[in-house]
């Protein structure tokens, strides 16, 4: 057995090589860290396999070829070379480096130890859970946490301190500079604000210490942060932003210095050294970039004496190696994060998070049917014709058609009134679940709703006949009404200036709905249950059972969900402010709020053009381009793709600093070329350009829309603006899809869409008539 300590530096890690793969495995890893990246999982997840993974990966090789030398990395390297110096320096102890995301691994030399105690030495200054957290994880993984001792934060470590003053003056001493830009990686806001990770207050006192022993004007020492992911306020001001501010002001020439690392790696040489330098070139100033501490001998020697007195004496001893901060002094000067929308508290991101799931989940059962929807209405016309019910749907559009037999034109009609349906009783079902939902709460009407909707898809399972079709749909149209209390949860849980940005996470859900949903009903059509159970065809099991039992599952796992992980948001239940009527009419009279009228209306107008254009679609691609059910669920697919990355990528971004009500606009004027494109496609690669316009505008639309509504109306009404929203919406389904069809039969499959862009237009002039509050 050998008798010495084993002490380990432990660094985050790159890549394996530049190849795309491998920065693509590096990228899934580190990201699906709770610790970097904490948002809900599923939601997440989503977000990382459809948007991240597919395209950052190539740009960050293209990053990592500009630093590697001869496919070695700077981190990497840099580490090993520090650690076999210490090595030599510390012969009493075994010194290995190990990394979190590369070989050698933490985890792997956790699993080799027995009876003995390890030093863990993490090589971050700063402590911050999504670095030394992440470290502490490993540790507690592996089962040895009690036979480790580990060094959380160095960040006033007197040999760093002083090895960094003295390594800046050095550099400036031959480049001299006008300012210098301490820039630290960044994270985000809310992890400060409301988690307590005091990585900005260890920053900030590191920054004090450096910048009060530098010879220089303090005015001209700047504090920044770097390196930010996604659309959420980072810790600011931002290196680049405020780099080339300096350089407009004037600025000939700026020093960057990155105290939160001490080995340099992408963040530092790239992003600084060439990035930001390219980006200040371009300004007419120069960049001075001073490296990191690497593994130069006073560093190595500086950090030997922390590692000694760790070991030998206890973390609490390395106090003695510290510079001293006056706590008051830090607490007083520490510049308050200034956010641009406040932030969701915890509370409202699990809310939101759940309701994301349960309307994701939802809208998957829901648009699971899209692209079988020609194939399912002429199922039933073949197998079914001498139904009640469908005689009295196909007689009326035969006798009114006056064309008898299975034509393309009548399967429009009939799947249009089919269609209309499920909206016609969400249009009355809606209001009245978000009125009941503002009296007796949210978390009872959910459940009552995904219980109904469970119900409605076991149905159509057994819907071997028309009859249990209809009644399938009937009971799925009420409950469905549900999506207007799920919104009034978020408006309970979000204020005025983080709207948008909680209904954007509803407009997300459903373009995910919208993508995966569509994608399993094309799978789903691939093979006929009929086939593999031939015994339950008795019991009403149809060509389309496997998407009805796909969608069953589901809303079986959100009845769960929501019984068990959802906590009730509706705080106030103020009799005297509660909607009461016995006369469900009432409920659709216009409420004494202007502004949400003419949102409504807009609304109204929008949905019905847009739902007469999903309607009709599948059955236009069918015709026109002999489209199957999974060349339809494609196009969904890329509907909602592209909706997805438009509300995750820029509304939730930049919709309150753009405001609502004018990127509703814009998003209603994306539509009409889109629409305009549609009508004149006799080719896919036509018809997927109009579908992206129509993507883009609806992205923009819907969740603006929406949080106009909420916005403008009182907290005691919100469950009702809403559910009014959502029925007009709902009513809008039901006349969209009937109009547009009847006009397909009637006028071509052209004219539809091209009357949908001339009525576009009307929704664009009653959002001009909104007064801003």
């Amino acid at each position: 057995m050998n008798d010495k300590k084993q002490v380990f530096i432990t660094q985050l890690g790159s890549p394996k090589s530049t190849k795309i793969k491998d920065v693509r495995s590096y990228l899934r890893e580190f990201l699906s860290d709770p610790r970097v990246v904490d948002f809900p999982r599923p939601f997440w997840t989503l977000i990382l396999y459809l948007f991240i993974l597919p395209t950052r990966p190539k740009r960050s090789a293209e990053a990592y070829k500009r630093i590697e030398f001869c496919g070695f990395f700077p981190l990497i390297e840099i580490t090993k070379g520090f650690t076999r110096k210490l090595q030599q320096v510390l012969p009493q102890y075994r010194v290995k480096a190990n990394f979190i995301l590369s070989e050698t691994r933490l985890k792997q030399d956790l699993a080799h130890i027995k009876d003995e105690t390890v030093y863990v030495f993490p090589q971050y200054p700063q402590y911050s859970g999504t670095t030394i957290g992440s470290v502490e994880d490993v540790i507690a993984e592996s089962g040895q946490k009690d036979q480790v001792v580990m060094l959380k934060s160095y960040h006033r470590l007197k040999a760093f301190i002083d090895l960094s003053v003295a390594r800046i003056e050095e550099h400036l001493t031959k480049y001299p500079a006008e300012h210098l830009v301490l820039s630290f990686h960044g994270i985000p806001v809310r992890y400060v604000t409301q988690k307590g990770d005091p990585y900005y207050r260890q920053c900030f006192e590191t920054f004090e210490l450096i910048k009060k022993q530098l010879k220089r004007d303090a005015d001209k020492i700047h504090l920044c942060f770097q390196s930010r992911l996604g659309s959420e306020q980072w810790l600011g001001p931002y290196t680049d932003e405020y780099c080339s501010q300096l350089a407009k002001d004037g600025a000939s020439s700026i020093a960057v210095y990155c105290p939160s690392f001490v080995v340099d790696c992408l963040e530092t040489t790239d992003e600084i050294g060439n990035e930001l330098k390219e980006e200040l070139h371009e300004l007419g100033c120069d960049l001075i970039f001073v490296p990191c501490l690497n593994n130069t001998d006073e560093w190595v020697e500086g950090y030997s004496q922390l590692v000694t007195t760790v070991v030998e004496k206890g973390v609490e001893a390395s106090e003695s190696l510290m510079y001293q901060v006056d706590e008051t002094e830090i607490s007083k000067s520490l510049p308050a994060q200034q956010t641009k929308s406040s932030q969701l508290s915890p509370k409202a991101r699990k809310s939101i998070s759940i309701v994301f799931l349960t309307l994701f989940l939802d809208l998957v059962g829901f648009s699971i049917i899209f692209p079988m929807f020609p194939a399912l209405a002429k199922y039933y016309l073949e197998v079914d014709s001498q139904n009640y019910f469908l005689q009295l749907i196909f007689g009326s559009i035969t006798n009114f058609t006056a064309y008898g037999g299975i034509s393309m034109s009548n399967v429009v009609l009939f799947g249009g009134a089919l269609g209309a349906l499920y909206s016609l009783l969400q249009f009355v079902a809606a209001p009245l679940w978000g009125s009941f939902s503002d009296r007796i709460g949210r978390k009872p009407i959910l459940l009552i709703s995904l219980i109904g909707l469970f119900a409605s898809y076991v149905i159509w399972i057994f819907s071997g006949n028309f009859t249990l079709l209809i009644l399938s749909r009937f009971i799925g149209g009420i409950m469905g009404g549900n999506i207007s209390t799920a919104t009034a949860v978020v408006a309970d849980v979000t204020d005025k200036s983080n709207r948008a940005k909680g209904m954007a996470f509803v407009g997300i859900a459903f373009a995910f709905g919208f993508i995966l949903g569509p994608a399993l009903g094309g799978i789903a059509s691939i093979a006929n249950p009929m086939e593999h159970f031939p015994q339950l065809v008795a019991w009403g099991l149809n060509p389309f059972s496997y998407a009805a039992f796909i969608a069953a599952l589901l809303s079986l796992i959100n009845i769960f969900l929501i019984c068990f992980k959802f906590e009730e948001t509706l705080q106030k239940k103020d009799e005297r402010s509660s909607y009461k009527t016995n006369n469900i009419f009432k409920i659709f009279n216009p409420l004494p709020i202007r502004n949400v009228n003419l949102t409504n209306l807009s609304y109204f107008l929008f949905i019905s053009a847009f739902s007469g254009m999903e309607f009709t679609l599948t059955f236009l691609a069918v015709e026109r381009l002999s489209y199957t059910s999974m060349d339809n669920a494609y196009m969904f697919i890329f509907i909602g793709l592209i909706i997805a990355f438009v509300q995750g990528g820029v509304v939730r971004r930049k919709a309150h600093q753009v405001g609502e009500k004018k990127m509703a606009m814009y998003g209603l004027v994306a539509l009409i070329p889109g629409l305009i494109i549609i009508s004149q496609a006799y080719s896919g690669l036509v018809l997927y350009l109009g579908l992206f316009f129509l993507a883009l505008g609806s992205a923009m639309a819907i969740p603006t829309l929406t949080a106009l509504v909420s916005l403008y109306s009182p907290t005691e009404l919100q469950g009702k603006s809403l559910g009014i929203f959502r029925s007009l919406g709902s009513l809008g389904r039901v006349i969209g899809p009937i109009a547009a069809s009847l006009i397909y039969w009637k006028l071509g499959s052209s004219t539809p869409y091209l009357v949908g862009a001339i009525l576009l237009i009307i929704p664009v002039l009653v959002l001009t008539k909104i007064k801003e509050e």
